[in-house]
C-alpha cells in the first residue's frame, strides 16, 4: 500500500463507517462511487479492497489514540486514569463501530493482521497495561499479570460494545457506568478477614 495524499485520505475517511460496514461485500467500484475517487487512483494506492479496509481501520485506531492518550494523562491515581481510559475506549467504539465489529476479524485473518495488531498494541493495549502495572505497584489493584489482565479488560469492553452495537442499544456512558466498576472492583485488594474461609 502506498500512503495516499491527505485529500484522498480525507475522502476515504468520510465514508469509512459505510465502507467498513459492508466489509468483504465492498467492491472497489462501490468505493469509487462513494468517494468520487477514480477506480484507477484507488488501485494506484491500494492493492484491493482488503488493503483499503485495513487502511480505514488503522485510521480509526489512530484517530482514537488521542482521546485514549488524553484519558491516560488525566488527574488522579492510576486506577482513576484506567477508568478514564476504558471509558474513552467505549466512546471511541461508539463513534467508530467497526472497531468492535470488524477489527478482530482483520487481526485474526490475512496478512494485514500483524500490522493491525501492532496498531492495537500501541493505541489500546499499551496504555491499559502501563496503568495496570502502575496501579499494581502502588497497591491500588491486585495485578499478577498485566498482559493477561489487559487482554481481559479490553476483551470485555470490546465484546459488550460489539453486542450492544449489533443490538442497536449501545450507550457508551451507560455501559461504562455499569461495566467499569464491575471489572475493577474484582481487582481491589482484600484484607485477610475478607478472604473466604478454607474450612
Amino acid at each position: 500500500m502506498r500512503t495516499p495524499p491527505a485529500e484522498l485520505a480525507e475522502r476515504l475517511w468520510n465514508v469509512a463507517d459505510r465502507a467498513l460496514q459492508q466489509g468483504s461485500d465492498l467492491r472497489i467500484d462501490d468505493l469509487a462511487d462513494l468517494t468520487g475517487i477514480p477506480r484507477a487512483t484507488l488501485y494506484y494506492y491500494f492493492s484491493g479492497k482488503e488493503d483499503v479496509l485495513v487502511f480505514l481501520l488503522t485510521q480509526q485506531l489512530d484517530r482514537g489514540t488521542e482521546t485514549i492518550a488524553t484519558a491516560a494523562r488525566s488527574e488522579g491515581g492510576a486506577t482513576l486514569k484506567l477508568e478514564a481510559v476504558l471509558r474513552a475506549m467505549l466512546r471511541t467504539m461508539a463513534e467508530h463501530p467497526a472497531l468492535c465489529t470488524r477489527l478482530m476479524g482483520f487481526v485474526a485473518n490475512g496478512p494485514a493482521g500483524a500490522q493491525l495488531m501492532g496498531d492495537v498494541e500501541r493505541t489500546m493495549m499499551a496504555p491499559v497495561r502501563d496503568l495496570l502495572t502502575e496501579a499494581g505497584a502502588a497497591g491500588e489493584l491486585v495485578v499478577t499479570d498485566p498482559t493477561d489482565t489487559t487482554l481481559a479488560l479490553i476483551g470485555a469492553v470490546s465484546t459488550i460494545a460489539m453486542v450492544r452495537t449489533a443490538a442497536g442499544s449501545y450507550d457508551p456512558d451507560d455501559v461504562a457506568d455499569r461495566l467499569i466498576p464491575l471489572l475493577l472492583n474484582g481487582l481491589v485488594p482484600r484484607s485477610s478477614k475478607d478472604e473466604p474461609s478454607s474450612s
